[in-house]
């Protein structure tokens, strides 16, 4: 079978790819692999203490402004007020309380004592005085003794989204009314658009509460009039009983949840509803095409069941094993082609002299050339050329000696 025959430039460059190429691919792909996945590990790493650390922000605040309320409802002026709704001094009092409790931070657009009918009915702004909250859960749950952190919801006064913070004032153990603070979102988005960039080229960061619905993301940077477009798109569908809930609430203004657009993360649904509620946890998660993988980490809060999640393109991480990669690829391809050379010309510098020689015993063999004049060149050539040639030679004096006795000896006879 001929056309199996190896050829000697083949096994040649064959060698060369054995003992130089392969070894090189190989070392460089494990090593290249490992390196991807240290980087990998090092930058889910990053991702988690920015993410904790940035919930752990978020759940101070929380507590913080919770507190404020907690401390407004126990104010002496609104206490008294609290015990007769219908006492103008007392109302000019707590009004004087309010404003004082209002001015503490920038954030804070309006403190309010509510009646146990759920009207207004005193406030730091007076507008805000005669407006009904009584559908409002931060009402309901602060006028059974609980002080509430309600989820972002669109004000019925500003028709703006604000959180809100209630308290029961209280006499002993009677609840006279609710204390409330309207708040706007500016500083948990300030927060949240800090981590824009933060772990890196394209880390981006988003605010979910217990449904789903993203709160706050870090894309509003600089972009605050759209945030309304950003924000609210929960990242799977919500079920019948959570909407009559939502729409009771009227959590999203004049929108029902079905207007909502939904942004699905099936990958961080599952990740987020394996995490315990009232403790801080993280899982991580995974999403994209390979070409454009993010990998993240979500944190439970604790002031509320809300969890916080930081995301980064995994390239961002990987991006110098990527080149790496290329690099290798680049050497691969280089020393197959400088093989390919090295192989032919390191053949042929063998070869051509060999079949040269090969040539001249062939026309020696067949009677093409004169024995008695025939000769190899014994010094062209590299010393193995000259080493065959000078075997030939010697070959070919042998054949001229042992011609030239049998001539002799015919002549004898």
């Amino acid at each position: 079978m001929a056309f199996l025959r190896i050829r000697f430039w083949q096994k040649v460059l064959g060698a060369l790819l054995c003992v130089g190429i392969v070894p090189v691919a190989l070392v460089s792909m494990v090593s290249i692999q490992t390196t991807r996945q240290d980087l990998t590990s090092l930058g889910v790493t990053n991702i988690l203490q920015r993410s904790t650390s940035t919930a752990g922000a978020i759940d101070a605040y929380l507590q913080s402004r919770l507190g404020d309320i907690v401390l407004v409802g126990k104010l002496p002026d609104i206490v008294r007020f609290g015990q007769n709704l219908k006492d103008p001094a007392a109302k000019a009092a707590a009004r004087v309380a309010l404003s004082a409790a209002a001015a503490r931070s920038p954030e804070y657009e309006s403190v309010a004592v509510v009646d146990p009918d759920g009207n207004i009915a005193a406030a730091s702004i007076l507008t805000d005085e005669g407006t009904s909250v009584k559908f409002r859960e931060y009402f309901t749950t602060a006028f059974k003794g609980t002080p509430y952190i309600s989820d972002p919801s669109y004000s019925v006064i500003t028709n703006k989204p604000a959180l809100f913070f209630s308290s029961p004032v209280k006499d002993g153990d009677k609840v006279l009314a609710v204390v409330r603070t309207r708040v706007n979102m500016a500083a948990i988005w300030d927060v949240v658009e800090g981590d824009l960039g933060s772990v890196g080229e394209g880390a981006h960061g988003f605010l979910v509460d217990d449904y789903g619905i993203r709160l706050a993301v870090s894309e509003t940077r600089g972009h605050r009039d759209l945030a309304e477009s950003l924000i609210y798109k929960p990242i799977a569908p919500i079920d019948a009983e959570t909407v009559k809930k939502l729409v009771a609430d009227k959590r999203f203004g004049q929108k029902t949840p079905e207007q909502l657009v939904i942004d699905p993360l099936p990958t961080l649904k599952s990740a987020l509803d394996v995490l315990p509620r009232g403790i801080t946890t993280s899982s991580q998660f995974s999403y994209g095409a390979t070409s454009s993988e993010q990998r993240g980490v979500v944190t439970r809060l604790t002031a509320k069941p809300w969890a916080y999640i930081l995301a980064v393109p995994i390239a961002t991480y990987t991006k110098a094993a990527d080149d790496a990669t290329l690099n290798a690829m680049s050497m691969v391809i280089v020393g197959l082609l400088l093989s390919i050379v090295i192989g032919v010309l390191l053949t042929r510098s063998l070869v051509r002299p060999l079949r040269r020689l090969v040539g001249e015993a062939t026309m020696v063999s067949t009677g093409d050339v004169d024995l008695r004049y025939a000769s190899f060149d014994t010094r062209s050539g590299d010393d193995i050329t000259r080493e065959v040639a000078s075997a030939f030679d010697r070959m070919l004096n042998a054949l001229r000696f042992y011609a030239l006795s049998d001539d002799a000896t015919s002549g004898e006879d």
